[in-house]
């Protein structure tokens, strides 16, 4: 896998790992074969319905061992289309192998990068886990409550957004209760800024997704876990809305993270939520953040 990053001595190793509950998981190891690694890896985690070698973890993950540090990126369970069928608590399972498998690699110091969705996942994981061999979160363009954001995402395409929502979620609660949660609904994907007039897309979702996710008990709420985590955190935003997610989401899962060793906020000024036309100024960020952890 030579070619995916801008220098030639820096090559990807395709590998997989499987979960405790058994659930296989791909991804690529990025090694610089002139640039000696530092001693903290990166777990780099894609948002939904990416994967290892699209979005941000796709750029950045294959940029850092020029820059001193060896990089895994890797799939989760919700990878590409299994996004819409998988309920959220698979993630704890899922960065657990991921850790546990860059610690067979010999390091003992790991820094967890999540982009937009995996935020949450990373957030959840690390309050369940209180893993020690995680030092530090970059966290980019996530969401602080994602559950809450269901109703938001019918918005001035119905009349009772909220009632909306309601109805949908109680149709999804009768499907899994049915022994019918694989059935597939379609939903708004998100509601950017009206000024940006973009068009209005949808997507598939399962009915027992849709409750692990949105429900008003779910744990999809990187609010609740955020304060519990004790490790260093970097908080990265975008100052476009284009998704759902706003610059001051971060803004407020920085100051819910009252245990954290340390914090950092950086906006990236101009940049929707990919980060398009900005991955070196991105890359620039999370490796002087990186550096800043390692001294």
């Amino acid at each position: 896998m030579s070619g995916i990053s801008k220098d030639s001595d820096t090559q990807g190793e395709l590998v997989s790992f499987t979960t405790d509950d058994d659930v296989r998981l791909h991804g690529a190891l990025f090694t610089n074969s002139r640039v000696a690694s530092h001693d903290i890896a990166v777990i780099g985690t894609h948002g939904s319905g990416a994967s290892f070698y699209t979005s941000v973890t796709g750029f950045l993950c294959p940029a850092l061992p020029s820059l001193g540090y060896t990089a895994l990126s890797m799939n989760m369970r919700s990878h590409d289309r299994f996004d819409a069928q998988v309920t959220f608590e698979g993630c704890e399972q899922d960065l657990a192998a991921g850790v546990k498998f860059m610690k067979e690699q010999g390091f003992k110091n790991i820094v967890l990068f999540g982009h937009s969705f995996s935020v949450t996942q990373i957030a959840y994981y690390m309050a369940q886990a209180k893993e020690s061999v995680v030092v530090g979160l970059a966290l980019s363009a996530g969401h602080d409550d994602l559950r809450g954001l269901s109703p938001l995402l019918w918005e001035s395409l119905v009349d009772d957004h909220k009632a909306e929502e309601r109805r949908v979620l109680a149709q999804c609660r009768a499907l899994v209760e049915q022994g019918d949660g694989d059935r597939l609904i379609i939903i708004p994907l998100w509601r950017p800024d009206p000024k940006l007039n973009l068009r209005q897309k949808y997507r598939a979702i399962s009915a027992q997704t849709y409750v692990s996710n949105k429900a008003p008990e779910s744990n999809c709420n990187a609010s609740l876990w955020i304060p519990q985590i004790q490790a260093a955190m970097l908080f990265i935003a975008h100052s476009v809305v284009d998704t759902t997610a706003r610059p001051e989401m971060m803004q407020r899962l920085q100051v819910l993270a009252t245990k954290a060793r340390s914090t950092e906020y950086v906006e990236i000024e101009g940049s929707g939520h990919f980060y398009v036309g900005y991955q070196d100024q991105f890359i620039g960020a999370v490796a002087s953040w990186l550096d800043g952890l390692r001294n």
